[in-house]
């Protein structure tokens, strides 16, 4: 019962999540999806299709519909994990087994993060299409792989995180949505308008481009996903091509730190008695 990797209940959302035709029909349509619009490009028109190939735009393409299929696909693969198991009042029952509470979410997030890798790994085969038409490095490849895998863990936490702090399903999918919104376009939108607004209200201090070499402008524009992609993709949306370090690096490495920071987060809201930080010099415990 105890074991993390062959607990009971991780072998049970595995086998819940991968025999079951909802599982088939998500793949075909996620497939459908992202292979229907690149070859919708092939099959239109030929000579377009090449020449997309040639300015790598079919790449483009294909790694944005990816992006958001992601971005669609794995918060809602785990909003409903911990709420789930206490709107069918099974959560009660499930705290009462041997399984700690950082054992039952990361079991959670676990069963979650191998069907997101299972859509990921399925998509591959279409690069091939990408890698016929246009010139994409090995390096690209790989570090769009860990952009998107990164990405889905944060996801898939933040999901488990507002399952764990909402009752309801609903109100947990729709926090983590938000949440999700506020750093894939909010974190965008702030570098843009805070350079901006900067550049306009004090043009003495910050003169031609310097404004957007401020070290809270550049940790803005590491941390929004759509511009960390576009600089994987070997493009630049404005200003953002201004970065004095490597933005996936330090994407990589804050998000996941985050999501980390949210399953420890969630561990210790699921705990049906834990301490209040406040009285552990006193030795008190809270019963929530």
């Amino acid at each position: 019962m105890n074991g993390f990797l062959f607990n009971p209940l991780l072998v049970k959302e595995m086998r819940e999540r991968f025999r079951s035709r909802k599982t088939v029909c998500i793949l075909a349509i996620y497939l459908l999806v992202m292979g229907g619009i690149p070859l919708g490009f092939l099959l239109t028109d030929p000579l377009r299709a090449e020449a997309l190939g040639e300015n790598r735009s079919l790449f483009l393409i294909s790694a944005t519909i990816h992006f958001a299929m992601v971005c669609f696909v794995a918060p809602a693969l785990t909003a409903g994990a911990i709420s789930g198991e206490r709107e069918r009042q099974t959560l009660p029952i499930l705290l009462t087994t041997q399984l700690s509470p950082a054992t039952i979410v990361w079991s959670k997030l676990i069963t979650s993060l191998a069907f997101s890798m299972l859509l990921l790994v399925a998509c591959m085969p279409l690069y091939s299409i990408v890698m016929l038409y246009g010139s994409v490095s090995p390096e690209q490849m790989a570090q769009l792989l860990l952009f998107l895998a990164v990405h889905m863990f944060f996801l898939g936490s933040l999901g488990v995180f507002c399952s764990t702090w909402s009752k309801r399903t609903s109100v947990s999918t729709i926090t983590s949505y938000g949440i999700a919104f506020f750093f894939v376009v909010g974190t965008g939108l702030l570098f843009f308008f805070l350079g901006e607004w900067l550049q306009q209200s004090y043009p003495d201090r910050y003169p031609d481009q310097n404004v957007w070499n401020l070290p809270e402008l550049q940790v803005l524009a590491s941390i929004n996903p759509v511009i960390v992609l576009f600089g994987i993709l070997g493009e630049s949306l404005d200003h953002s091509e201004q970065l004095a370090f490597s933005p996936w690096l330090f994407f990589s490495c804050f998000y996941v730190a985050l999501g980390l920071f949210l399953m420890v987060w969630s561990a210790y809201l699921l705990k049906p008695i834990r301490r209040k930080w406040w009285s552990w010099k006193k030795g008190d415990v809270r019963v929530q």
